[in-house]
């Protein structure tokens, strides 16, 4: 398989419609079917998926096997997923405003005859469905000239701009060095001290989590870089940009306004039982829009070090290009997970399409601070899919309160 570009927008959200189970079904269900139903049938043999079926209060449609092919017939069929929608559910989640996980993140799921995995496996049969984005299959990587990558390499500022940017879009990640001053790190880090008391629980900007000794402790800080002058250092300098013109390789990259939520302080702690804290594998478009807004490029900012002990980034190579589910990821992934090990001032950079985790330290508390540069908006038309899905990013305090993190 070819490496992707950065830009993989094929919709706008002037196109949305208000779309019902039979116009979809009957209407646009033929023609994804005869484009990508081979790649959906060739995933739902290979990972053993139950077939699935849709309900809504104008009745139901099933997705079901047709030989190398899929096809889709009225009515809810024997052994499937099924799943129920209020109309607006259905017509968010077949135009990819809302993925299933959404609604399981949101609790508003409801479904019967499946579990976490055939939901998961489901989203991502979706996504294959309506964009062509294989879910199943290998994946090589090649550097520009054909030999194989090194996927341990580190790139500085002196290695060849073309090479950076032909490793971000083959793998789907980046380790990067030499890229910021090192000797920030300590001074941002004393910001989070310093700053750590104006933030309190439930103030919309921050996310607190518990230890096992009992106490309930911030592991995240917005609105942060105004008053961190080694942040806005970091951000505005010649290797910042120099770094956002690299990775863009003539692609509409920006970096958003230096202020207000930029960037976010995270402190991971050892001893977290329940929390937003690490977070096991998942992509940022899980929750839905993959088609309106991939692929920003998310940085992370290495404060401390990270390794094995003390909790890393975890990407998985090539999952940007192959929609591998996130419940495969975390238990029997078909492509292999890649550690990031990182020094204090280390770069790493990831596509919202990667699948990535965070584990959680052992041995000693980690900080990071992460931030995008994202694509050049195409349209000045925002659906109200758009709020609903921040809202519930920023609600996964609440969501996350009980959760055990991964690791």
């Amino acid at each position: 398989m070819q490496m992707t570009d950065l830009d993989r927008r094929t919709h706008r959200d002037e196109d949305l419609e208000d779309l019902t189970p039979d116009q979809f079904f009957r209407d646009r269900f033929p023609g994804l079917a005869e484009a990508n139903g081979h790649a959906v049938a060739e995933a739902i043999d290979r990972l053993g998926t139950r077939f699935l079926s849709v309900e809504t209060d104008d009745g139901a449609w099933s997705i079901v096997g047709a030989g190398r092919t899929v096809r889709a017939v009225p009515g809810v069929v024997d052994d499937a997923l099924v799943v129920t929608l209020t109309p607006k559910e259905f017509s968010d989640w077949c135009q990819n405003q809302r993925s299933l996980n959404s609604f399981a993140v949101a609790r508003t799921l409801r479904s019967s005859g499946g579990d976490a995995r055939d939901v998961s496996i489901w989203d991502s049969l979706v996504l294959s469905l309506l964009y062509g984005w294989p879910t199943v299959g290998d994946v090589d990587f090649v550097d520009r000239h054909g030999v194989a990558l090194d996927l341990d390499r580190r790139f500085t500022p002196d290695d060849d701009p073309a090479d950076v940017a032909h490793f971000l879009r083959e793998a789907g990640f980046l380790h990067l060095r030499g890229w910021v001053d090192p000797q920030l790190m300590p001074q941002i880090s004393a910001d989070i001290d310093r700053l750590r008391p104006e933030y309190v629980e439930g103030d919309g900007k921050s996310w607190w989590a518990q230890l096992a000794d009992g106490r309930r402790v911030c592991v995240r800080q917005q609105e942060f870089v105004d008053r961190s002058p080694a942040t806005v250092a970091m951000l505005t300098s010649d290797r910042w940009d120099l770094l956002r013109r690299t990775a863009a390789a003539g692609e509409p990259l920006v970096q958003p306004p230096v202020a207000g939520r930029c960037i976010e302080a995270l402190i991971k702690p050892v001893g977290v039982v329940s929390g937003p804290s690490d977070l096991s594998f998942h992509r940022d478009c899980h929750l839905g829009r993959h088609a309106y807004n991939c692929a920003s490029t998310v940085i992370g900012v290495s404060l401390t070090a990270s390794h094995t002990d003390n909790g890393q980034l975890r990407v998985i190579p090539g999952s940007h290009r192959i929609a591998l589910p996130v419940e495969i990821a975390k238990i029997e992934p078909f492509l292999a997970p890649h550690p990031l090990n990182t020094e204090p001032g280390d770069l790493t950079m990831h596509l919202s399409c990667t699948l990535h985790e965070s584990t959680a330290p052992r041995t000693a508390e980690r900080r990071v601070m992460y931030t995008e540069f994202n694509l050049a908006p195409r349209s000045a038309v925002r659906a109200a899919s758009v709020q609903e899905l921040s809202a519930l990013r920023e609600k996964v305090t609440d969501i996350l309160r009980e959760q055990v993190p991964a690791g």
